[in-house]
């Protein structure tokens, strides 16, 4: 699932800073910084935020990675602060979805873009079940559609995506 996403979201022009939100093990985050994005990756997972710190350490020291603890409801970053803002796989974790949506779109100047899971991918490529992911999509997409995003449905993710 992760390179069909990744083919997906190349697509995109993200600018020159990206936020992660959800960052998680940071597979996203090493995406991002392939691409030659200067990135923040927040989690609300300090397990996580310690590992990503660890995992792309030189990106910490050069200045191209900040690493932080904060939720998706409530991200540490001004208005417009990030040209782009992505989330992978983490949607199904927000305890809030739609808060989180407009605090996303309120940090992004450009582009927000949010993959997540499918309901038919629960215990398939994740350990979540079909009726938890689906009460989560139905959640996002209700939001979405409130706040404007385009959505696109595949059969074991799906894409939210306001420019």
């Amino acid at each position: 699932m992760w390179t069909e996403i990744f083919k997906d979201l190349d697509a995109f022009e993200l600018g020159e800073s990206a936020l992660d939100v959800g960052a998680g093990f940071g597979n996203t985050t090493r995406y991002l910084l392939a691409r030659g994005l200067r990135v923040c990756a927040v989690d609300i997972d300090p397990g996580a935020v310690a590992y990503i710190k660890s995992l792309f350490k030189e990106f910490v020291k050069s200045g191209l990675l900040k690493v932080l603890l904060a939720p998706a409801e409530s991200l540490p970053f001004a208005d417009g602060e990030c040209d782009s803002v992505i989330s992978v796989a983490a949607v199904h974790h927000f305890r809030d979805i739609e808060v989180a949506l407009r605090e996303m779109v309120r940090v992004a100047k450009r582009l927000v873009a949010i993959y997540d899971w499918t309901p038919e991918a629960g215990g398939v490529t994740n350990p979540h079940s079909p009726q938890e992911l689906e009460a989560k999509m139905r959640a996002a997409v209700d939001a979405a559609v409130k706040l404007g995003f385009d959505i696109k449905i595949t059969r074991y993710w799906y894409r939210l995506v306001k420019f």
